[in-house]
């Protein structure tokens, strides 16, 4: 707990660094596109209170990160003082960098020992997909669209699947798919109402962490001085903030 309390003062703490006087710097803008969730929040919504400590247990946190609303103004803050040398944010009298640690507790889920996620597949194994996304492999097959240079499987679809699911009454098949879903529309973030093959990928594998933490340094860094669209988890890096 005492953690969390460090993390949640961070954002005033952004505001009070801002205004100490210190070298001039330069500004870039930069933009937090986020699709409206509206669709995916109803859907979260169906996990009752009876059923979310199974639910969190099995996938972690993973609806209150769907569920936060992201402020672009502390993120904008935040990432005025990147050192892209150090690699951390730099304020006048400390250095702050999220961790594998905080970003477990904020997810609530542990960090496994085993190799981090490094690429997606060559080959894509429809039985594998359709044994973790609780669907028959004819699904997926039928479903499994490009878009843009990814591939992998339209947000509509899975979002019909899930909600026919919980009608049913199969909330374990239920949370398997709405957990996929946040995974790509949420957490790994590629095309507009897409779950890319990557997502999926690291949904399978089940040790988002690393990624998450490596995808949110790379989304950072590749657009510092630059400006532009940030696309990694922003809720999670704004719990973190």
């Amino acid at each position: 707990m005492h953690i969390i309390s460090q993390v949640h003062s961070r954002a005033c703490l952004l505001i009070e660094m801002a205004t100490v006087s210190e070298p001039k710097r330069k500004t870039c803008s930069y933009s937090f596109h986020r699709e409206p969730l509206t669709p995916l929040v109803g859907l979260g919504s169906l996990v009752t209170d009876d059923r979310l400590k199974s639910f969190v247990g099995r996938y972690g946190d993973i609806l209150t990160v769907l569920k936060t609303v992201v402020d672009p103004v502390p993120l904008q803050t935040l990432l005025q003082f990147y050192d892209p040398e150090l690699r951390c944010f730099t304020f006048q009298d400390y250095q702050l960098a999220p961790t594998l640690e905080e970003y477990s507790i904020l997810l609530s889920v542990p960090v496994q020992h085993q190799t981090p996620f490094l690429d997606v597949p060559k080959e894509v194994d429809f039985r594998l997909i359709a044994r973790a996304l609780r669907l028959s492999v004819k699904e997926v097959g039928e479903n499994w669209k490009p878009c843009g240079e990814v591939v992998g499987l339209p947000l509509k679809f899975l979002m019909r699947v899930a909600r026919d699911e919980a009608e049913k009454g199969n909330w374990e098949v239920f949370h398997a798919q709405l957990a996929a879903t946040i995974y790509g529309i949420i957490l790994f973030p590629s095309m507009p109402n897409f779950i890319d093959f990557t997502a999926i990928s690291i949904f399978i594998r089940g040790n988002p962490v690393p990624t998450l933490l490596a995808d949110t340094y790379y989304a950072i860094h590749s657009r510092h001085g630059k400006g532009g669209a940030i696309r990694c988890c922003l809720p999670l890096l704004l719990k973190w903030d």
